[in-house]
Order: structure tokens, then sequence, then C-alpha cells
């Protein structure tokens, strides 16, 4: 009788194995693998918050060389 029952559950559990618990632990690791690329809220505003000051500074060298160009042609030719 507990032979049986034993024969009967190795391929039940074999089958909950392969197609329940397996696909769950690769999809688990899958989603932690995404979560952790994601940036957190504050590391979001602070890399935005660099953005934007490099796009300003980036602006102001182009004003810059703009002035030296008009004021001075052959400014780049000296350094």
């Amino acid at each position: 009788m507990e032979a049986v029952i034993i024969e009967e559950l190795v391929p039940i559990s074999a089958i909950l194995v392969l197609f329940l618990f397996l696909p769950w632990l690769v999809f688990h690791y899958v989603t932690q693998i995404r979560q952790s690329k994601r940036l957190d809220e504050e590391s979001q505003e602070l890399f935005e918050s660099t953005v934007h000051r490099m796009e300003v500074m980036e602006d102001r060298v182009h004003t810059l060389e703009r002035i030296l160009d008009a004021e001075v042609p052959d400014w780049r030719n000296r350094a």
C-alpha cells in the first residue's frame, strides 16, 4: 500500500516541479534582475538634475565659443 502511494506521488511531484516550480523560479529571478537594474526615485532625480546641469553647461560653452569666434577669429588655432 505504501509503495503504491509513493509510486503515484513521484510522477505528480515531477510534473509539479517541471511545470510549476521551475518556471516560477525562473520568472522570480528574471523579475529580481529587472528590478535591480532600475534606478530608485532619489537616484533618478539626481540623474535628471545632472543631465539638466550638463545641458546648461553645454549651452554656455557654445555661447562662449560664438563670442570668441566673433571677437577673436583665430582663437582655436592658438590652442
